[in-house]
């Protein structure tokens, strides 16, 4: 792992801050600098600075994978085109959930909604009367 920390900080946080916003991915990153994707999660990780910035590099990523599938969807000249389009689209949204759960990701109801309240389960509002009543 030292001699992964040692490559890592000798290529540097701007340097796979710019391979991020090219579309390489964090597997491609280590590999290219010989060193395992295992490793370069822990050095990122390990310091809050370059864990913020890789999250912010990924999130713009994740803004362009969106505006990818948009591209070419809109793009498709014909029908098979189109649905391969689709089936690209959904990969890359897909993808930016994963990478921006926050702005991509599927909402989730965690709690009562005043405008659209979730129904009370039926034991709440008609309760079994005991045995022998």
């Amino acid at each position: 792992m030292a001699a992964a920390r040692q490559i890592l900080d000798q290529y540097g946080l701007e340097a796979v801050c710019e391979d991020i916003g090219r579309g390489t991915s964090m597997t491609a990153i280590a590999q290219e600098r010989g060193v395992s994707i295992g490793s370069l999660l822990t050095w990122v990780e390990a310091d809050p600075e370059r864990s913020a910035r890789v999250r912010e590099a990924r999130s713009a990523m994740a803004r362009y994978w969106d505006e990818k599938a948009e591209a070419g969807i809109e793009s498709a000249e014909d029908e098979f085109a189109l649905k391969k389009a689709k089936e690209l689209s959904h990969h890359y949204r897909w993808r930016a959930s994963k990478i921006a759960p926050r702005e991509y990701g599927d909402k989730v109801q965690h709690s009562s909604d005043p405008d659209n309240p979730l129904p009370a389960p039926q034991w709440i509002v008609n309760p079994v009367a005991p045995r022998g009543e």
